[in-house]
């Protein structure tokens, strides 16, 4: 093999890596038999309510609520929080839009605040900064598998009697002090959407300790419909968020297999992280020690162009997708979205009030993060050991050959 880069002609260093999602006869046979059933949703099976509640029990939480995805989970959180007209719920930066407008969904104001620079997870600090005296909750994103600080969140929530919702929609299997993420605040919000740690293709589930709080939620998922009460007593507003029963089989699959595909993607991210500390320019995200294992919905690399002459982070990105790393891609900054730079939040919300002047906000570390962080897909780390160490190779050949490739390559 010759060292020319694959991006320059070369042969790719990386391959092999395992499909995704990932599936077998356990789906199909499940999938079989809510067909043959005749009960296709949640009011006549039980597929997804079992998913849900073994998937709660998996994370440590007493109760999990099957939905039809990630966003309705959040909003079911908010509304069951009693979160609403114009109270303000603070935010992280570096997120799905999904984090925020969910809090637009329930006419709340979602204040966005800077992240951590090492971890990208919400910066304590910076709640603390944005508290007002409308702040009702704190919504707190483990990105990319990685726990935000959530002794920290919850001494804030505890101070200033806040409601804390986990965005857990990267955080399959990542704990926090022993215990699962999604288990430790109010609400615990998880997708199942098609790039998700575990995937019907869509799917939610809402996990939480509180009985009352879970009867909430699942009134307001079942178009406002009162737990054991007759079908059409409707004594709240509601929408229609249950998953179907077809999600909840393949899920139940999905789970079974997780437990070993999570150690698998812990051991092979820790041992490509102490191959890419030796190289300059590239550091992984920040592993807290109260962390245990990891979800790794993607795995995150800090990178500087100054020690790949001046390479840009696209061009670094393309360089190692042709090396055969499958790729993902940060997200923007939620200050740089036009929804919010623009306020475009529908007729029914357009003059909802913020104290913040979304214009020109700016959140720098999240901003600066976006343009300078590197996501590789999370099936990479169902590879073998020699294929995942290979990255590490592959971006240290494109170090070597960088100049030549931003010569051939830049505009």
């Amino acid at each position: 093999m010759t060292d020319q880069p694959a991006i320059l002609g070369g042969t790719p260093m990386c391959g092999g890596f395992p499909t995704w999602p990932i599936w077998d006869d356990d789906e199909r046979h499940r999938l079989s038999a809510v067909l043959e059933s005749g009960g296709w949703w949640q009011g006549d099976g039980a597929a997804a309510a079992t998913f849900a509640s073994d998937f709660a029990a998996f994370t440590g939480a007493a109760h999990g609520l099957a939905f039809t995805n990630g966003t309705h989970t959040l909003e079911a959180a908010l509304a069951a929080c009693g979160i609403g007209d114009g109270d303000e719920v603070i935010v992280p930066g570096m997120t799905f839009v999904a984090s925020a407008s969910a809090c637009l969904a329930v006419n709340a104001v979602p204040i966005l605040v800077d992240v951590d620079p090492d971890t990208l997870c919400i910066d304590p600090a910076a709640v603390r900064a944005a508290l007002s005296e409308r702040t009702r909750g704190i919504v707190a994103v483990h990105v990319a598998g990685c726990s935000a600080d959530l002794d920290a969140l919850l001494e804030i929530c505890r101070q200033h009697d806040l409601r804390l919702i986990e965005d857990c929609a990267h955080a399959h299997g990542t704990t926090w002090n022993g215990r699962g993420v999604g288990s430790w605040g109010d609400f615990g919000s998880f997708s199942m959407q098609q790039s998700k740690l575990m995937t019907a293709g869509e799917g939610g589930v809402l996990t939480c300790q509180d009985q009352e709080l879970a009867d909430a939620a699942w009134n307001y998922a079942d178009c406002g419909r009162a737990r054991g009460e007759w079908f059409y007593h409707h004594p709240t507003y509601g929408s229609n968020m249950r998953m179907t029963e077809w999600q909840g089989a393949v899920l139940s699959a999905q789970l079974d297999r997780f437990p070993a595909q999570n150690a698998l993607r812990n051991e092979r991210a820790l041992a490509l992280n102490a191959e890419l500390d030796q190289i300059d320019g590239i550091r992984s995200q920040r592993r807290d020690p109260r962390m245990g294992l990891q979800g790794n919905y993607c795995f995150v690399i800090h990178y500087d162009p100054a020690e790949f002459a001046g390479l840009e982070l696209a061009l670094f990105e393309a360089a190692l997708g042709a090396e055969g790393v499958p790729m993902g891609v940060s997200y923007p900054s939620l200050s740089d979205l036009s929804v919010f730079r623009t306020r475009n939040f529908a007729p029914r919300l357009r003059h909802l009030h913020t104290p913040q002047d979304l214009e020109h906000l700016h959140l720098p570390v999240a901003e600066a993060a976006a343009r300078s962080t590197a996501w590789l897909a999370h099936r990479m780390l169902l590879g073998t050991a020699d294929q995942v160490l290979a990255v590490a190779e592959a971006i240290r050949r494109i170090q070597r050959h960088a100049a030549a490739i931003h010569d051939t390559l830049s505009g």
